[in-house]
């Protein structure tokens, strides 16, 4: 008789990892909208150390989202600047799988869950090029791990290390995810009853932290930054299954997002039916009290605050990984789950990896090679006329959407007649230009 085994968690892990880097590894240029900005910024610190009086910038070291730029810089140093953005994003979508499945490990929950939740990675957050955003979600997930962690009975030394050594971490990656740990510690202490003596010796291990972005915010408020929350979409009509598929993945043009987002909802639908008998024994309190959480924020906060676009979106895929690792499994046999889960991430990554493919090939043409033709630690104005993509959603051409042009006046009026450059602006040397969209 032949025994139908399971596949073994650690090589789940690897195949996840292997598949979600396909697309990264098999592109130059990735549709990520902040790639080229995000790794200008390694150059520019690099020529502000070597020469910070020269220099017309500062390195701010203390910011609340400084830990990207540590793995953009050895990606920089490893690969080199054109493929630094690309493999830094691929470092921290492993992060996101290994943290995930290490995650689902910890807490006994399905592996076959940690696959799902892989479908994750390929997110609005990838797409737009939320570096330090993206980051902080595997750090997200050592702070829930400490957490939920049984309290020591007495206070070490050890014990403190841990906690404030995972809040520097959150404060590192964003301040937002410093923001989201603080609220979760609230709400997981009142909602699960952790005694009054050692939430307050949980709080005094972030407080430091909490102090800092308290000096930090005023100054932010008095900079280019500061605008005011803009709410787009009720939370009504974030319930709508399209605002949700845009949200939860928000990548891809067309319907594949939507499919993909119907088999997740079929998954959780048939586990629930499945488990019914003993569901509540079944389920993860403390995961799915974590996708409530991100939920709320997605529903409640903005769409845009602080300069900050796609503030409420941002934290539907953590709440979309945090439901499927919560809730169980549908009641199969445990290889038909790991194999379901898997060929549904193979294909998602499949038809991401031909997209991104197909947009290097067909709406990037020529890009490498006019880099190619650059001399050495140029400055380069990007100027893009077209905008939309017809493959991926979002702005992934975006650099810049005006031009200060210097010249004389003959310069201007040759300026002015370009069909895709509106003037602004009307006198003097230093004139303002808009750049149009193409008529194309």
């Amino acid at each position: 008789m032949i025994h139908t085994t399971t596949i073994p968690r650690p090589v789940l892990g690897a195949l996840c990892c292997l598949i979600v880097a396909v697309p990264f590894l098999v592109t130059t240029f990735p549709p990520i909208t902040d790639l080229p900005q995000q790794s200008a910024q390694i150059r520019l610190f690099v020529e502000t150390i070597q020469d910070p009086a020269a220099s017309p910038y500062k390195i701010q070291w203390f910011t609340p989202y400084s830990l990207s730029y540590a793995i953009l810089g050895a990606c920089w140093a490893l690969f080199g600047p054109k493929n630094a953005g690309r493999m830094a994003m691929l470092a921290i979508a492993l992060l996101w799988v290994l943290a995930m499945h290490l995650t689902a490990y910890r807490r006994s929950r399905s592996p076959a869950a940690a696959v799902l939740g892989s479908l994750f990675v390929f997110n609005h957050i990838v797409y737009w090029g939320f570096y330090s955003f993206a980051v902080g979600w595997p750090v997200f997930l050592l702070w829930f791990s400490i957490t939920t962690e049984q309290p020591e009975r007495e206070v070490s030394a050890r014990e403190a290390f841990k906690w404030v050594g995972a809040a520097i971490l959150l404060y590192m990656s964003h301040v937002l995810w410093l923001v989201a740990g603080v609220a979760w510690l609230a709400v997981s202490s009142v909602v699960f009853r952790v005694p009054i003596r050692y939430l307050l010796y949980r709080f005094l291990y972030v407080a430091p932290l909490v102090v800092a972005v308290l000096i930090w915010y005023p100054m932010l408020t008095g900079s280019a930054m500061a605008t005011p929350p803009l709410w787009g979409t009720t939370p009504l009509d974030r319930l709508h299954i399209f605002w949700l598929a845009d949200a939860a993945l928000g990548g891809l043009q067309g319907r594949v997002e939507l499919i993909v987002l119907g088999a997740v909802c079929a998954w959780i639908l048939l586990a629930l039916w499945t488990n019914r008998a003993n569901l509540g024994e079944m389920i993860d309190w403390e995961l799915l009290l974590a996708a409530g959480v991100f939920f709320a924020f997605a529903l409640l906060l903005p769409d845009k605050f602080m300069n900050t676009i796609r503030f409420g979106q941002r934290w539907v895929p953590a709440a979309m990984i945090m439901l499927v690792l919560g809730l169980p499994t549908p009641s199969v046999r445990p290889v038909v789950r790991q194999v379901a889960a898997l060929a549904l991430l193979t294909v998602f990554c499949a038809v991401t990896t031909s997209t991104w493919l197909l947009f290097e090939r067909k709406e990037l043409s020529g890009l490498e090679a006019a880099l190619s033709a650059l001399p050495a630690s140029p400055r380069v104005l990007g100027l893009d006329t077209v905008r939309k993509s017809e493959l991926i959603k979002g702005y992934p051409f975006l650099h810049f959407d005006y031009a200060i042009v210097n010249g004389t006046e003959r310069i201007h009026k040759a300026t002015e007649a370009e069909p895709l450059l509106t003037p602004v602006t009307h006198s003097g040397r230093w004139r303002l230009y808009r750049v149009s969209p193409s008529k194309q």
